[in-house]
């Protein structure tokens, strides 16, 4: 496993050995739990152009989480 990215209290990124790329971000504000996705490709290109925009997608999970419990693993 490699770390990509990772902010205290916030969120996690890492590869695993078999190239897969899981982003997990802590949500929530009374109760706090965690959503984990699998990233898509085009995040992964995107990520690997331009590091900031992982931070972003963590952004856009603790805002909604709900629109990404289709992707959630």
């Amino acid at each position: 496993m490699q770390v990509l990215a990772s902010e205290h209290y916030f969120f996690d990124a890492w590869r695993e050995d078999n190239g897969e790329c899981f982003l997990e971000v802590l949500c929530g504000t009374v109760a706090i739990y965690t959503i984990k996705i699998k990233l898509t490709p085009e995040e992964i290109a995107a990520f690997e152009r331009d590091p900031s925009t992982l931070r972003s997608l963590a952004d856009a999970v603790s805002y909604s989480p709900s629109s990404f419990l289709d992707r959630r693993v």
